[in-house]
């Protein structure tokens, strides 16, 4: 597979250096639903960069070596503290109770909020924290 980006990216695509592409496609489809759009292998087979979109909403993730040793070893964990990625959904509800059927770690439950959206927040293998949010009437 080509190293050249050629599908179309969403307006806004967060990009995460990780510290393993195959265990991110793993959580994110498998745990959250997201669709495995592209995925590039390293030598090994192991896979260095991989795009996964759900709705239309897409995820970048780039191997933490792409960084350079220098960047790479100031990396903190868990990463991004202070930055939660929102995503917005149909029905939280329906997203909340998948997510905790398969385990994955919440880090905020689900409560409406007086800003209008129903949401709550799960933190990924790396310490990223996805926001699912629907407005509320």
């Amino acid at each position: 597979m080509s190293n050249t980006i050629t599908e179309k990216l969403a307006p806004v695509a967060p990009e995460f250096f990780v510290r393993d592409v195959d265990l991110s496609i793993a959580f994110y489809a498998g745990k959250l639903d997201f669709t495995l759009v592209r995925a590039d292998p390293e030598g090994d087979g192991r896979h260095s960069f991989a795009v996964l979109s759900r709705g239309e909403a897409e995820f970048l993730f780039v191997h933490e070596s792409a960084l350079g040793p220098v960047n790479r070893a100031a990396l903190p964990y868990p990463r991004a503290a202070g930055v939660d990625i929102l995503l917005m959904v149909d029905d939280a509800h329906a997203v909340y109770a998948s997510v905790r059927e398969r385990g994955v770690p919440v880090v905020l439950p689900l409560k409406d909020q007086p800003y209008g959206l129903r949401d709550f927040t799960v933190a990924d293998p790396d310490g990223f924290r996805i926001r699912f949010a629907q407005r509320i009437a």
